[in-house]
């Protein structure tokens, strides 16, 4: 068993209330009352089931006042996404009935809605066969509905699909203005409003509008998963989704969920509360939203708002920083237990946010996006408790030199050795002595820029040079820019254009010592630098001229592939079989590869090497590799055999007390990096007998390297999650490590 959690850990601040919410005390009651004492079912005759039937009724009719719907039904469901599935069925057997279909007839949505709908639209109208065009509404570059746009579409839609609030950004739509434009262009529209974030958040009054359908969720507001409603006008054709025992008049059999409806209960009678509601005004909540906005500000001075005032609901907080992924902040954030989301599912690739996207807003505000969401029932403390927590982390990324301040210092310890920087498949390295703070640079990329300039800025680093392999087809060069941003136009001695200094042979990091090798092939200019310390060779920066699992593309300008074959007898003449190549591109997450596993993953590769001479199979093979790349959507510098080859030893939080015990010599391996190691210890949620070391995936290239990991050892990996580890178990097994476990679900189950 894993140790009782440690005073040193901090409490968990959630704020990812648009993504779902905590029950409310009153409601969990209200669903324990209802699953335990008034468990009835509402069709029953008897009095439990009477009773049932009241709370149900009860509950509708509150819906009703919360909602403002007079008129029409209230239809309970299962959540926001039946609501959404039973209005687009209801509206297209209706469009189908008046005789609009094919593709002159318009399916509506707007372009930042959720997936739910456009989706939805897509499936009902293939699995109906109404041959529709399904079409997003643009919206400007505050997330509102481009009404020009809309004007012109209106004429020809069965269908429009519209949002009260957006779940990303916060961003609020005119809903008297569209009601306005659209019945006055099409009377007969069918409307639905996603009216799953207004709920609590913005004053409703459904019945004196004429919206058709309007979807509710109960999980955004307190209520438990998996119960709904949905709002439907006096006269608006419906079709039920549900057939069976005829539940809800009708509307939706299936057996209701009487205690999630007493849940909605309890929160609809908090939210018609006139005095004492645990649901806070609508000027406490702008209050709050300052008061948190400050703690970002403080934190990340540079911080840029994706949505504002007076567009938004005051309970979303969407935001950018410049030179950081929404993934970066999502791990300092989650480090400290923090809990935000990102604009879109995070990945390998920085896919970016199709909401603000839609909003014409630059490509880095839509990869960087951070979520902070509150929700309306937030107290006073909780909101100190989560100011508090933003700030704790303004030492550590300042430390971590994530951001600069005028205050900033150069006693911060440099991170020594080699650091990996990865921008989707791009590499760019920085090489630091830590007892000279000498420090290089090599093949610097614009993404990373800034994160490059805040490490040597905030270190304190004496940069030696910016180096870089080869000049790039796929993207300009940014060395001059960095070492403009660094305030460095130029280098003291005078450089070629790759970066090197005239005149020198080796050039000198401290204890460490790069030396040039020309390996033309890939590209005519193309260099390899060596790096040695105490005359022994550490690794070699090889372009791209051999990637993680392949080889680069020789049917470039330039290209030459006898030039290759006489580079890689080069490089094999200087480098060890288990010497590491670090290259400018890794398509396949390797992150780097050794002389031996390229032999192993390119075949005939040796061969070549040894003979110098290019077969007729090998132009074969370049020949296949260049109709490859040519065909392919996007850019690559080369081809890369990509494995699926998975971590075999998984490790569940409860088996590492026993794991240690049977395996004392287990080395336990951080490979979080070091912001969210500073900002989440490890230590406290581990054994009092696991010893830990930190190794960042960054600098995994570095600890193999220096010796601190060799494939005789046992190691335990760690990171937030499990994936990266996963990912440092994959790379670490493919060097020949044998003895390496993954922590599965990472420090988010360990805490």
């Amino acid at each position: 068993m894993l140790q009782h959690r440690d005073s040193r850990c901090q409490a968990e601040v959630y704020l990812d209330n648009n993504a779902t919410t905590a029950v409310l005390p009153c409601a969990a009651q209200a669903v324990l009352h209802h699953m335990q004492t008034c468990f009835g079912n509402p069709s029953s005759s008897h009095s439990t089931g009477i009773k049932a039937k009241v709370e149900l009724e009860l509950t509708r009719q509150l819906a009703r006042q919360v909602i403002g719907a007079s008129s029409g039904q209230i239809v309970f469901t299962s959540g926001a996404t039946e609501g959404i599935q039973t209005s687009i069925v209801s509206a297209l057997l209706d469009a189908r009935s008046r005789g609009l279909h094919g593709p002159e007839t318009l399916l509506l949505y707007g372009a930042t809605e959720h997936k739910a709908v456009p989706e939805s639209l897509k499936h009902w109208n293939h699995v109906l066969q109404l041959g529709a065009t399904v079409q997003a509404i643009p919206v400007d570059s505050h997330g509102i509905l481009d009404t020009q746009a809309l004007t012109l579409l209106l004429p020809k839609a069965a269908m429009i699909c519209t949002m009260a609030a957006n779940n990303e950004t916060g961003v609020k739509q005119d809903l008297l203005k569209l009601e306005q434009l659209i019945r006055s262009v099409n009377p007969q529209v069918r409307w639905m409003v996603d009216c799953v974030q207004a709920l609590g958040k913005m004053s409703l009054d459904i019945a004196n509008t004429s919206i058709d359908y309007a979807p509710f969720s109960g999980h955004k507001l307190y209520a438990p998963k998996g119960i709904g409603f949905l709002y439907v006008r006096q006269n608006t054709p419906y079709q039920p989704f549900i057939a069976g025992g005829g539940q809800e008049s009708g509307a939706r059999s299936g057996t209701e969920n009487l205690p999630g409806i007493a849940a909605l209960h309890a929160i609809f009678t908090e939210l018609l509360k006139s005095v004492g509601s645990v649901f806070q005004s609508e000027a406490t909540l702008w209050q709050y939203r300052q008061q948190l906005l400050s703690a970002l500000t403080e934190l990340f001075p540079q911080l840029v708002l994706n949505s504002d005032v007076p567009h938004i609901v005051p309970t979303t907080i969407n935001f950018s920083v410049p030179g950081f992924l929404s993934k970066d902040i999502l791990d300092l954030f989650d480090a400290g237990s923090i809990r935000v989301s990102a604009g879109s599912a995070c990945s390998s690739k920085a896919t970016g946010s199709f909401v603000l996207d839609a909003m014409g807003l630059a490509s880095w505000r839509s990869e960087g996006a951070v979520r902070l969401s509150f929700g309306p029932a937030m107290s006073a403390a909780e909101l100190s408790a989560a100011c508090a927590a933003i700030r704790r982390l303004v030492p550590v990324v300042r430390n971590c030199c994530l951001v600069l301040s005028d205050a900033q210092t150069t006693s911060t310890a440099p991170m020594p050795g080699l650091s990996q920087f990865k921008y989707e498949d791009l590499c760019s390295y920085l090489l630091v002595c830590p007892q000279s703070r000498d420090a290089v640079i090599i093949d610097p990329v614009e993404p990373l820029v800034n994160r490059l300039v805040n490490l040597v800025q905030g270190q304190g680093l004496h940069l030696k040079a910016v180096l870089e392999t080869h000049q790039h087809q796929d993207h300009p060069s940014v060395r001059l820019d960095l070492l403009n941003a660094l305030g460095q136009p130029a280098l003291p001695a005078d450089t070629d254009l790759l970066g090197w200094p005239q005149g020198m042979i080796n050039l000198q990091i401290g204890d460490y010592q790069l030396e040039r090798l020309a390996t033309p092939g890939h590209s005519p200019d193309g260099q390899s630098y060596l790096l040695y310390q105490h005359q022994q060779i550490l690794g070699a920066f090889v372009g791209d001229l051999l990637l993680p699992g392949g080889f680069g593309r020789l049917d470039l300008a330039g290209a030459d592939s006898q030039a290759f074959v006489h580079s890689l007898q080069q490089l094999k003449s200087v480098l060890h079989g288990e010497t590491l190549l670090l290259s400018s591109h890794d398509y396949a997450q390797r992150f780097f590869t050794t002389w031996q596993l390229v032999c192993q993953e390119v075949p005939g590769l040796a061969d070549l090497v040894s003979s110098g001479k290019l077969t007729e199979t090998w132009q074969q093979t370049l020949q296949q590799q260049a109709l490859s790349l040519q065909q392919q959507s996007q850019y690559q510098c080369g081809i890369v055999e990509v494995s699926y080859s998975d971590a075999k030893a998984l490790i569940g939080p409860a088996e590492i007390a026993a794991l240690l015990l049977h395996n004392p010599t287990l080395q336990i391996v951080d490979v979080r990096e070091p912001h969210e190691q500073n900002a989440g210890e490890l230590a406290p949620l581990l054994p009092a007998n696991a010893t830990v070391q930190h190794w960042p995936l960054s600098q995994l290239a570095w600890a193999l390297m220096s010796g601190a990991l060799h494939p005789s050892q046992q190691l335990l990996l760690v990171c937030r999650s499990g994936n990266r580890s996963l990912l440092a178990a994959k790379i670490l097994n493919r060097l020949g490590f044998d003895q390496v476990y993954n922590l599965k679900g990472g420090v988010a189950l360990l805490s």
